[in-house]
């Protein structure tokens, strides 16, 4: 770190820089895409069989180590935030209340997720839920999930919560802050249709990332959030007007107050206290 001292800009980033910085993200992104189609150009010529509607939906799953790599480390030159941190466990408390937390907000966030069509179906006289079922396990499925689910997480917690809310954390205040880096996360994703849903995970993973400092809880809830997107295969339609809808309220309510209480643990930590859960290994 020594090496890169002299660079570093306490007031990083301005405005100037942090358009700079979007640029990068953008630029990182073309090159990995330009590069990784090279196959699609020459497979024909190795008579290498292929769907190319699978194959850039697979780049789509793997992209996000390769562009973040080299953004995590600019910002860590430029701004002395380290990608590096103390790897420590995150507890089997805080394990259970962030899969709780995460079920839970998949269920109540489903009207931003395509909202158009949600709104259209609610019009329409029905109510649209999420279908999760068994996926159809195959190499495909495997290399995607170990991507989406254990490594895309890690390093966009890294960029998003380490480097990108700490740095908003030294210009504005804590509520700011969640709020700026959750709209740029959800931003970066490029997924209009997610959007909201893209802003409300952001939120918590930020809000978990700043009650805890630990980056391995919001890494989880991160991972256990993209672990759910892999079984939703569809949607399931029920009438409004029928016991089920009734049945669809009340669970919402449930989830609702269940986000409401693990939200409210989790804020009522101080700074300060034991991490969530963690075993107190050295005390024993």
């Amino acid at each position: 770190m020594k090496l890169f001292s002299a660079r570093f800009d306490p007031d990083y980033p301005d405005l100037k820089q942090s358009l700079l910085l979007v640029g990068f993200y953008f630029v990182f992104g073309i090159i990995f895409y330009i590069v990784a189609t090279i196959p699609v150009l020459f497979g024909s010529l190795i008579g290498w069989n292929f769907s190319l509607i699978t194959y850039l939906d697979f780049l789509r799953s793997v992209d996000s180590p390769f562009i973040f790599i080299p953004l995590i480390i600019y910002v860590s030159m430029k701004s002395g935030i380290s990608f590096k941190w103390e790897l420590k466990s995150p507890g089997i408390r805080l394990i259970l209340l962030l899969v709780l937390l995460t079920i839970s907000v998949r269920i109540i966030v489903q009207p931003l997720i395509n909202p158009v069509d949600y709104f259209n179906t609610l019009i329409g006289g029905r109510v649209r839920l999420f279908d999760f079922n068994l996926p159809e396990f195959n190499f495909y499925w495997v290399i995607n999930s170990i991507f989406i689910v254990l490594i895309v997480p890690i390093y966009e917690e890294i960029f998003f919560r380490k480097q990108i809310l700490g740095l908003l954390l030294k210009k504005y205040s804590p509520a700011v802050a969640i709020i700026l880096g959750s709209a740029l996360f959800a931003c970066a994703h490029l997924r209009i249709n997610d959007i909201g849903a893209l802003f409300i995970s952001g939120l918590l993973y930020s809000f978990v990332y700043y009650k805890t400092k630990s980056l391995e809880a919001s890494i989880l809830l991160h991972s256990l959030t993209n672990l759910t997107g892999r079984f939703k295969q569809g949607y399931e339609y029920i009438e409004i007007n029928g016991m089920h809808f009734f049945k669809f309220i009340g669970a919402m309510v449930i989830f609702a107050i269940i986000i409401y209480l693990i939200i409210s643990y989790i804020n009522g930590y101080a700074e300060g206290s034991k991490d969530l859960g963690a075993i107190d290994s050295d005390a024993s």
